[in-house]
């Protein structure tokens, strides 16, 4: 039986066959010197990208660390694992403050009353980046770092080992089963389509880590992965800026409700666009939901699902 050809810049197979372990932290290292960079873009307030950036980083730390559990053992890429996790919920509320404004910058609506409440919530995402500036300057990133490369000087025992190669597509393989799981999750279920986000979010990862070790039907999932993740991005970003909305104190009923329409008719173009996507060769008629569950999600506003943002 032939074997799928593999991604340009991959391993031959006899390379293929050893080194998960070097791989892992090869890619760990590399990634950790992209934090480095982020961290300090962040502190110097560079750039509107670098906080993004710096989450991005961690995240794809983290997934390297999950998957590396088998290999470098459970209790120890955990514990790795939980360092940048604190971190990473505490610039948390900062990020979703900044996705949060740029939901409300797509929408044309001249309200002076709904500029003001903006500009209010301006002042909060402010405060937030000066906490988190503060928190990274204090070494908050400091220990999960020292960590990580304590973990990666460890040996690791020969038979926690494995064949590159093997590893690699078992990895992908398994990721992309989460994802076919949960594909038929209508758009109007909040809560389950934030959850096929991450799973996507996974998969692309998982993807991109290890492509130079997949066979090209594999690596060539990143792609996707990635677009499907920012198709669901875009309306869990709607979804979180109708639970601010819902929550917000100071807006004229007139005027919360006016953003509130705004918001729900971009779900619902942002909602097809992904189940084109999801069905690119069926009709709008096959595909499409109702137009009622396309518009009004499921689940009320305000889901466990979503992040609490502070309101005004």
């Amino acid at each position: 039986m032939s074997r799928s050809p593999r991604a340009p810049g991959a391993r031959s197979p006899a390379e293929g066959r050893g080194g998960a372990a070097a791989f892992i932290a090869r890619k760990a290292k590399a990634l950790d010197a992209s934090l480095a960079k982020a961290i300090r873009r962040v502190m110097t307030n560079a750039d509107g990208e670098a906080l993004h950036d710096m989450r991005v980083a961690i995240r794809r730390l983290r997934t390297v660390l999950r998957l590396a559990r088998p290999i470098y053992g459970s209790y120890r890429t955990s514990a790795v694992r939980r360092a940048f996790t604190v971190v990473q919920s505490k610039t948390g509320d900062l990020r979703d403050e900044e996705a949060l404004a740029e939901t409300f910058d797509g929408l044309s609506l001249d309200d002076p009353a709904f500029t003001e409440w903006r500009a209010r919530r301006k002042g909060r995402e402010k405060r937030l980046r000066a906490a988190v500036t503060s928190r990274l300057r204090a070494g908050d990133l400091t220990l999960a770092r020292r960590l990580l490369r304590a973990l990666l000087l460890l040996p690791v025992r020969p038979s926690r080992d494995t064949a590159l190669d093997r590893f690699a597509r078992r990895t992908v393989n398994r990721s992309r089963k989460r994802v076919d799981a949960m594909r038929d999750v209508p758009t109007s279920d909040v809560e389950q389509m934030h959850r096929l986000r991450i799973r996507y979010k996974e998969l692309r990862y998982s993807a991109e880590i290890f492509a130079e070790a997949l066979p090209l039907d594999l690596a060539a999932l990143a792609p996707p992965a990635a677009r499907f993740q920012k198709r669901l991005g875009d309306i869990h970003d709607i979804d979180t800026a109708l639970d601010a909305l819902s929550r917000a104190r100071g807006l004229p009923p007139e005027t919360s409700a006016r953003v509130a329409a705004g918001l729900v008719e971009v779900r619902a173009r942002k909602a097809k666009k992904y189940l084109d996507d999801m069905a690119p060769t069926r009709s709008v008629a096959e595909v499409s939901e109702p137009v009622e569950s396309v518009q009004r999600p499921r689940q009320a506003v305000g889901s466990v699902a979503l992040r609490k943002i502070s309101t005004f």
